[in-house]
């Protein structure tokens, strides 16, 4: 039974009064003037007749009340089916108790009983004909039911006769003639709507709604047209002002549902769903600031919605503020279930933020949740290495291998080996990086340049197969002539051939490349090179620059110590031989 028409249960004496006592007694009235039984009845509910005689009209609404009393008294004890067979009979004594006609209706096609329900709403119908609830009810039972177009169109226009001013009406036609193809009486329908003017916001709302159920044959001017009566019609009405601006941003008419969104949170700043909508408007239009004070806005309120720590994430990305879009991501991995992609995002942006102890952590945590997901397992290896743990990123590496190669051998492409690789040239494992180094090499000739630095810097660094170290960084540079790393590593593989004319002009190439974002470890190569080139001055002064960009470098100290005080005294002085 809906709540509408639940009633509490009536206490013994007064219900034995209505019971059995209305003939005789005259009840006394409250100070309002309303009858004692009038605070718990429904809107419809039968009127009680009293007077020291009674008619028979009297006694039929005074047998209804008793009836629907029971009615109520057994759908609590009994449940709604026990309770059908009296609200039925309250309404073969008093058809027009319209509410109850329409909660009976709904029970009995609930049950399956479309004949029950269409004769209780049709003795409805005649008994209140300028209600269009029962009518309305009809149209939409032969059109969905019984999809009985005629008698669908029938009832709805008798609905529509009731009360040109209610929505219902024109909701069920306008599916009557969509189902029946006739776009004609469809128009005609609108047309007839526009010549109305009732002071309800929501009237013209469902008209914008029906008008936009047909988007692609949609008239974007007539929707703007009923929204901006309903518009006019919402006055100060929060909720109708946010309803107003979702039509408006439904359309893609932000211009129009950004004012009304503020206008609707400055009347109720807590009103449900504004803030969100109005931040995702502000987003697409660009305005990121402004949605990003909303959404902070709406975690301060709400500390637990994850969709606002995403969207804010979503903007601090946008605004390469990446230690604030991480902490936004991992708040909302920490609300949130757990999901594999969210781990994947927060990883990888720990990782590319530098936040190798971070990135390891989120990685262990989703290996306990997804186990089977050896992706997880790698990023782990990485953020290990990236934290300086180098043996304890090839013991994962390692187990990765045995686990993958019978059940995902997919993941061990270039990619996997190239990171295995440089874990194992980190940790000292000079040989077993290079045999993974160059298998990474031989699997992807895409992804090789990087692969091929990586050896031919890790050989000339050692002075080692420094004519197949050459090779591969040239290699390298034939895919990528503008990449600074790659220049580097040109021009040190050249310095270790004693070729330092040559390598200069590389390293020199290399930190013009970089300038934007110098390198210590190029700077340092570069006074190396001017060192063994008899030009101290030159050294000192680009040792004096790397150590600026990483004063902890204790080779840097040592060269500049060796060699600044002597510079000092005599600039022009040749570096002496071996230095």
């Amino acid at each position: 039974m809906s709540l509408r028409f639940r009633m509490p249960l009536v206490p013994a004496p007064l219900l034995l009064l209505l019971l059995f006592g209305i003939g005789a007694v005259s009840r006394p009235a409250h100070a309002s003037g309303q009858s004692l039984g009038s605070d718990f009845l429904p809107e419809d509910a039968p009127e009680i007749l009293t007077g020291p005689v009674l008619e028979a009209e009297g006694e039929r609404h005074a047998e209804g009340l008793a009836r629907y009393l029971q009615a109520v008294l057994e759908e609590e004890s009994l449940g709604p089916d026990q309770a059908l067979a009296s609200k039925r009979r309250v309404l073969e004594i008093d058809p027009g108790f319209t509410d109850l006609a329409m909660e009976v209706a709904h029970q009995f096609l609930r049950r399956g009983e479309v004949p029950e329900a269409i004769s209780a709403l049709k003795d409805a119908a005649k008994a209140a004909p300028r209600r269009v609830e029962p009518p309305a009810a009809l149209a939409a039972i032969y059109l969905r039911q019984l999809e009985k177009l005629s008698l669908a169109e029938k009832y709805g226009l008798q609905a529509l006769a009731a009360n040109p001013d209610d929505a219902a009406p024109y909701i069920v036609l306008h599916d009557i003639y969509t189902a029946a193809n006739e776009n004609a009486k469809r128009e005609s329908l609108f047309a007839k709507a526009l010549k109305r003017s009732p002071a309800s916001a929501d009237f013209w709302l469902d008209l914008a709604d029906l008008r936009l159920r047909n988007r692609s044959r949609a008239d974007r001017d007539t929707v703007e047209l009923l929204l901006d009566r309903a518009q006019n019609m919402a006055g100060d009405n929060p909720e109708t002002l946010l309803r107003v601006a979702d039509y408006f941003s439904s359309i893609q008419a932000s211009e129009r549902a950004i004012p009304l969104y503020q206008l609707a949170l400055a009347l109720r700043p807590s009103l449900d769903g504004a803030r969100e909508k109005l931040a995702g408007l502000l987003i697409e239009k660009g305005d990121e600031s402004a949605a990003a004070v909303l959404l902070e806005e709406i975690i301060k309120s709400d500390p637990l919605s994850v969709r606002a720590y995403d969207r804010l994430a979503e903007i601090r990305l946008n605004q390469k503020d990446l230690p604030r879009a991480l902490s936004s991501m991992r708040q909302a991995l920490l609300l949130a279930s757990p999901d594999p992609r969210r781990y994947d995002q927060v990883i990888r942006l720990s990782l590319a933020a530098g936040e190798g102890r971070g990135a390891a952590e989120a990685a262990a945590e989703a290996e306990r949740h997804f186990p089977g997901v050896l992706e997880f397992s790698f990023y782990r290896a990485l953020a290990l290495g990236q934290t300086n743990q180098h043996r304890e990123a090839i013991q994962v590496f390692e187990r990765i291998q045995a686990s993958a190669a019978s059940g995902r051998p997919s993941l061990l492409d270039a990619d996997f080996f190239f990171s295995y690789g440089v874990a194992c040239e980190q940790a000292g494992h000079f040989d077993k990086a290079a045999e993974l180094l160059q298998k990474s090499i031989s699997m992807d000739a895409q992804a090789a340049p990087r692969a091929c630095n990586y050896l031919g810097y890790m050989w000339a660094d050692r002075g080692e197969n420094l004519g197949e170290a050459e090779a591969l960084i040239r290699r390298a540079l034939a895919a990528e002539p503008d990449n600074g790393a790659y220049l580097d590593s040109l021009g040190w593989v050249l310095f270790k051939q004693g070729r330092h004319g040559e390598a200069l002009s590389e390293l020199l190439r290399a930190a013009a490349v970089l300038s934007a974002e110098p390198d210590p470890v190029v700077l340092e190569h570069i006074g190396d090179t001017y060192a063994k080139l008899g030009k101290p001055s030159e050294a000192v002064h680009y040792w004096q620059k790397a150590l600026h960009l990483d004063p902890e470098s204790a080779g840097l100290i040592a060269k500049l110590d060796a060699h600044a005080s002597r510079v000092a005294k005599n600039p022009n002085a040749p570096a002496k031989a071996g230095e």
